[in-house]
Order: C-alpha cells, then structure tokens, then sequence
C-alpha cells in the first residue's frame, strides 16, 4: 500500500512537469494604412484602413474613413507612446494585435507589435 502511494506522489510531481510546453501565441496580423491618429487622456490610437487611395487620404476626414472602413478590414488600435510617435499619418504597417477586441464599428484592438511597411 505504501508504495502504491508513494508511485501517486511521484507521478503528480513529475508527469505534470514532463508535459509543461512553451506554446506560442498565435496572435491575427494586419496590413493597413494609419489613416488617422488621436491621443487623448493618456491614451494613444490609429485608425487604420486596408485600402485607401492617396486622393482619399489627403482629402479625408474621420467621417469618411469610417464610412471607407465599414467595405473593408479597418480598426482602432490601442498603442503605446513610443510607437504611436514613431508613426504618421500615410504609413503602411503590419499589425500583431490581441485576441480582444471591442465590437464597435470599426472594432477597436490592442497591439500587441507594430512594424513599419516601406513601400
């Protein structure tokens, strides 16, 4: 008997440390252009759009690239200081965001990463 409980004891001390995997974190990536930036308490965002044209985004507003966003991927993204100064208005960026989101229209998400796109 007294075995049979010391082979228990063991295998909940060494199974469960056996199967223990580092998994990495798929996280869904887009491709966008900042259309529009706002910091506002603290709080720093992108608007980004999958497709604009040139004419649209200097001649835009945020009413009409809401109204753009809603035939294509679009979405606010909350970031950090740094990368939210780093970027401007006109570039092309790939996102890495978070599974989470804010079901608004455009939804909002969290970046997780963000690279610069040169063209």
């Amino acid at each position: 008997m007294k075995k049979v409980i010391l082979f228990i004891l063991i295998s909940m001390i060494v199974f469960p440390g056996c199967s223990s995997k580092d998994e990495q974190t798929n996280y869904p990536i887009y491709e966008g252009t900042v259309v529009y930036k706002e910091a506002e308490n603290d709080k720093y965002k992108f608007l980004v759009l999958q497709n604009i044209s040139k004419e649209n985004l200097e001649n835009g507003n945020l009413e009409d690239f809401i109204k753009l966003a809603q035939d294509q991927e679009a979405a606010y993204y909350y970031l950090d200081k740094e990368n939210y100064e780093s970027i401007e208005v006109g570039q092309r960026v790939k996102i890495t965001a978070d599974f989470n989101q804010q079901e608004s229209s455009p939804p909002i998400r969290t970046v997780v990463s963000i690279e610069k796109i040169d063209e």
